[in-house]
Formats: C-alpha cells, structure tokens, sequence
C-alpha cells in the first residue's frame, strides 16, 4: 500500500520523471527501459524492479536479451547483488510463461581476449604489475577469463551494448578511474558521443545530477582526446 508520505514524493518528483524520460525518448530505444534496471542492480536496490522488468517487456525488449544484460552487469557489480536481483526477475518472467534457452557462445574461446586487446591493450596489466606475490598477474587474468571471455564470448549483445551498458555501471559506482578507461573503450567499440550522454541522462533520477554531469563530462573529453 502507498502511504500519504511517498504519494506526496511522487507529486513531487513525476514532472523530474517526466521531462527526462521524454527527452531521453527522442534520443534512446531499447536502453531507456534497460537503464533502470542497471541502475537499481548495480547500487542493489531491487524494490522497482520487478516493474522495471514489465516495463521492458512491455516495450518489446526480449527476455533473452534482458537478461543478458542484467548477467553482463556481474564482473562489475559483483555476484551478489546480481543474484540478489535475480528472484524478482524469474517471478515476472514465470508470469510471462517465459523459459530462457541457453546462449550461443563464439567458436574462438579468446574471443573476449581479443576485444580487451582492441579495446584496452594492456592498460590493466601495466597498472598492476608492482603487486606483490603474483597479485599483479592473477587479477588482470582474472579480468581476461571472467570479464572478457565468460561475457563477450556470449552471442547475445554485441560488444558495442555491452561496452555502454558496463559503461554506465560504472558511472552508477562512480569509480573515477574507470568510468575515464570505459568511455574511451565505449567509444573505441563504435559508440556515439550522443548515445553515451543520453544513456547517461537517462541516470539522472537513479543517481543524481552531480554522478551524470561529472560524467557526461568525462566522456565529451574522451571524444576530444580521441581526435
């Protein structure tokens, strides 16, 4: 039940809700309805989202697809709050009759290696290589294995989705050094300037204005260093 208290939070906030759904509208398609979702994961806060799910079925997002997504957010959200999030998600999917099938995954088992090459070189590598008693080795690896090839490796969301997708994860987290490292990889992928900042409008209810205008900052110097 709606108490009086979030009845009159809701007056207040739905012109807010309103005015950037409908400009993020004229910019965005399938990720209006799929940003939410990564936001309520990645900061595991799961009370909207079985709505968000119905939201995006209702807006022809394909379960299969979805939840990729929402698997994708794991290497960097973390496991717990993915499977956190993962009951709410199953019930209304259960609703919809719907039983996922399993993912095609590329023939080449480095697939995902060799995007992080394209995309990143040794970037990790090189910045970890002073760690002590091989943790400079296991953990870049790690983020090869667990990251790259257990994900991108999946035939589901190409690697362009995917790179915007964590992209803007990693705003929610607000973790300076790799929301710097994943806009210039975003953009590497094939992704537009103008569909970054809008994705990272989108975020502007779930986060706040200071997170997307540090942000969407972040990524107009990234197209500007890659000039």
């Amino acid at each position: 039940m709606t108490t009086e208290i979030e009845m009159q939070y809701h007056d207040l906030i739905k012109s807010f809700l309103a005015d950037v759904n409908t400009n993020c509208a004229s910019h965005l398609h399938k990720d209006r309805v799929l940003i939410p979702i990564i936001a309520s994961i990645t900061q595991g806060i799961t009370t909207a989202l079985a709505d968000q799910v119905e939201t995006c079925l209702a807006a022809g997002i394909e379960p299969e697809i979805l939840l990729e997504v929402v698997y994708q957010l794991t290497p960097v959200a973390g496991t717990l709050k993915v499977q956190q999030a993962l009951p709410a998600i199953q019930a209304v999917l259960t609703k919809h009759q719907f039983r996922p099938s399993p993912s095609a995954t590329n023939a080449d088992e480095n697939y995902g290696a060799s995007i992080q090459a394209d995309l990143y070189g040794t970037e990790i590598k090189n910045l970890l290589k002073d760690l002590p008693d091989e943790a400079g080795d296991f953990v870049p690896q790690a983020l090869t294995n667990h990251f790259f090839n257990d994900f991108y490796n999946r035939s589901r969301l190409d690697v362009r989705d995917r790179e915007r997708y964590e992209l803007l994860a990693l705003i929610t987290l607000n973790v300076d050094f790799q929301i710097k490292a994943h806009a210039r990889g975003s953009l590497r992928a094939g992704n537009s300037e103008s569909e970054l900042v809008w994705a990272t409008i989108q975020l502007l209810p779930y986060i706040g204005f200071p997170l997307v205008i540090n942000s969407v900052q972040v990524i107009h110097q990234a197209v500007s260093q890659s000039k």
